[in-house]
């Protein structure tokens, strides 16, 4: 996947660094300080401050003051980088047309696996949270039955959802307590 993001990347005149970012902001739909990119990206102050400082000058950012305080910078896409970040979100298509030739069971299989790894990769502090169903205070996660399909449920959007619908990174997402979390973690695991 590295070698993708750097070939794609090339092609786009941008670093695999600078591409998450403007992709960061897009998902995001909003601007972001500085300190939040960095959080999210798990990158020091230093290089996210120096790869932005580089979109800005290559006009795919925007810096502005925040709307909140008026002597924080947030960062936003101008229209040139709302661009370059849909096309940076296509980059591991690659990837995606090789999981398609897998057959629905094995998606499911590998999606679940998936999940549990950046659960585990999180809980070991490996990786930032995410923004995702399982940590989520709207899950409700359903116990595995062998007549029907699991189906959870998010309750702030009202849908149901199979394991394949849970997101991993959620505009609506709101940080479920721990306890929750656990038991949220231990009906899933049990599907």
């Amino acid at each position: 996947m590295r070698s993708q993001a750097w070939d794609w990347a090339e092609g786009a005149q941008l670093t695999p660094t600078q591409g998450e970012i403007l992709v960061l902001l897009l998902q995001r739909k909003g601007p972001m300080r500085l300190g939040e990119i960095a959080r999210e990206t798990q990158l020091t102050a230093a290089t996210t401050s120096d790869a932005v400082s580089t979109l800005e000058t290559k006009g795919l950012v925007e810096k502005r003051r925040a709307l909140d305080d008026g002597r924080a910078l947030a960062v936003r896409l101008s229209a040139r980088g709302r661009t370059a970040a849909k096309k940076a979100l296509q980059w591991p298509s690659f990837l995606t047309k090789a999981i398609g030739l897998l057959g629905a069971d094995e998606q499911g299989a590998l999606y679940r696996a998936l999940l549990k790894t950046l659960r585990e990769l999180q809980a070991a502090g490996a990786m930032p949270a995410q923004r995702m169903c399982l940590t989520c205070a709207h899950f409700q996660p359903t116990k595995a039955s062998k007549k029907a399909a699991t189906v959870h449920r998010c309750a702030a959007l009202d849908l149901p959802l199979a394991d394949s619908d849970l997101r991993l990174d959620c505009s609506v997402h709101e940080e479920a307590d721990p306890a929750t979390q656990k038991k949220t973690w231990k009906i899933f695991a049990q599907a």
